[in-house]
């Protein structure tokens, strides 16, 4: 994981001996005070020198130098952005200094390198929230490249330093996590996800990594506002929708998707804007009156991840069953779009896992339980391309290895790559949409599994706060989790 290789040390960032450090520096690249100042004494004029050769720098970028008498070889001089409230741009802006000096370090072969908190000293950024990008930032980096094998975050001071030590520490304890937060968690996490992705969706891993989500966007490739969610929420809140009112009713859950379709429900702001190819088909089937088992897909080219993104609500209405039973009833629902058996076995794996999730499993061994239960329902012609799934294996692939498409076997894949190597919900789906690809369904996938593992209070506020028509779709997930709760005394 990547935080293996970050290592938190209070001290002074000029005796480090790494490959680099990094300079919270001034546009001129001349000296000032703070760290900016005790890096040019400690390395002598030679540094000055050098610096005025490069013709400064602008906010957000990095520019390297020799290190001169310090003991590091190399200085990275970077210029953070000047607090302004937080709505003039200064989450990208401070993001691009970690990513631009990290840029630099690969560029010359570098691969320890050391970062003061940028911003934090008179430029006034708020101390939690500037950790908070670094964090994000390095660790988005650092799994996308093995290159650098260590990031020494230096802090100067004790408020720095809790800060970076609160961010960093281990999730809480199962224990502390109830199932209803678990549940709650996955149906919010889920949306958030998928909203996160949104503006982002069909870019490709090389421009990601110029331009790595952060936090919550707006517009991008839908031009929709910050917070809208896609046809992955509208799918699932239909589905959570019908089972808080009907139960375990498949017919009801296609009516409410046609609903959908239609514009008239289960939308953000009132319109369908996205929907896949196999989705729309399988609905516009039911609409002309097909037979519920002509509804879905059954081609190989049938297998997106459709079915996939919608299945966490029935996965949580089904937990208390036997496996065998959660494998029908998910394969069923799969099936209203997406008939094809691997389509189909994603989901039953991932309904088989859900529960244990909320029962705080650790996730490997979770996943090694819900494919010892899915085993016997796996054709022959399936275990090849379920087969990294099945085995585990998955969550120990190199980055590379791992696609964020929309084939449903790369979004599983991928989901659970991103909540295995990454300590948190918010660090899973960032990972999960930095791979590029279909970035919403992807991060709404991972945002299912990690919100059930580490509960509704692991979302981050603000992206709740962003989230469109955030007390409809709180709503639709707390009617499901009520029903829930009412019908597990007689399950």
């Amino acid at each position: 994981m990547s935080e293996r290789r970050i290592e938190l040390v209070r001290g002074d960032i000029t005796r480090l001996a790494v490959d680099a450090i990094v300079n919270a520096a001034n546009t001129s690249l001349l000296g000032g005070g703070g760290v900016d100042g005790a890096i040019h004494r400690a390395a002598g004029p030679e540094l000055v020198a050098e610096c005025r050769t490069l013709g400064g720098c602008r906010t957000g970028q990095a520019k390297i130098t020799r290190g001169y008498r310090l003991p590091a070889r190399h200085v990275i001089h970077t210029v953070g952005p000047v607090w302004n409230g937080g709505r003039h741009g200064e989450e990208g802006l401070l993001a691009s200094c970690y990513r631009s000096s990290l840029e630099l370090a690969r560029a010359h072969g570098l691969r320890t390198i050391a970062f003061p908190a940028i911003s934090c000293g008179i430029y006034g950024y708020p101390i939690a929230e500037a950790c908070a990008v670094a964090l994000r930032t390095i660790s988005a980096f650092l799994a996308e490249d093995p290159a650098i094998e260590r990031v020494v975050l230096v802090c100067f001071d004790a408020a720095v330093h809790d800060a970076y030590a609160a961010s960093l520490a281990e999730p809480a304890p199962a224990a502390s996590v109830t199932a209803r937060e678990r549940m709650l968690g996955c149906l919010l996490g889920s949306v958030v996800g998928d909203a996160l992705g949104v503006p982002v969706e069909f870019r490709s891993r090389e421009q990601l990594s110029a331009d790595p989500v952060t936090g919550v966007r707006g517009h991008g490739t839908y031009d929709q506002p910050p917070g809208t969610w896609s046809d992955d929420s509208s799918l699932l809140l239909a589905t959570a929708d019908s089972l808080s009112h009907n139960g375990y009713d498949p017919p009801d859950m296609m009516a409410r998707f046609l609903t959908w379709l239609q514009g008239q429900a289960y939308t953000p702001h009132g319109k369908v804007f996205d929907v896949g190819i196999a989705t729309r088909s399988a609905i516009l089937r039911h609409a002309q009156g097909a037979p519920a088992d002509a509804w879905g897909g059954r081609d190989e080219r049938d297998n997106g991840n459709g079915s996939l993104m919608r299945i966490a609500p029935l996965s949580l209405f089904t937990r208390a069953l036997s496996p065998a039973e959660i494998v029908r009833c998910s394969m069923e629902v799969s099936g209203l779009t997406h008939a094809h058996p691997r389509s189909q076995l994603c989901c039953a794996y991932f309904s088989l896992l859900l529960p244990l999730a909320l029962l705080g499993w650790p996730l490997e061994r979770a996943m090694s339980q819900a494919s010892r239960h899915l085993a016997p329902f796996v054709p022959e012609a399936e275990r090849g391309p379920l087969a990294r799934i099945l085995d585990g294996s998955v969550v120990a692939a190199p980055v590379r290895e791992i696609r964020g498409s929309g084939y449903v076997v790369h979004c599983l894949e991928a989901s659970l790559w991103c909540a295995a190597n990454q300590p948190s919900y918010e660090r899973a789906v960032l990972a999960a949409i930095n791979l590029g690809e279909d970035t919403d369904t992807t991060a709404a996938v991972t945002g299912a599994l990690t919100g059930a593992m580490y509960g509704q209070r692991a979302i981050p506020e603000a992206w709740l706060r962003a989230l469109a028509s955030r007390e409809y779709v709180e709503g639709v997930c707390e009617r499901l989790v009520d029903r829930i709760d009412e019908e597990m005394p007689r399950r």
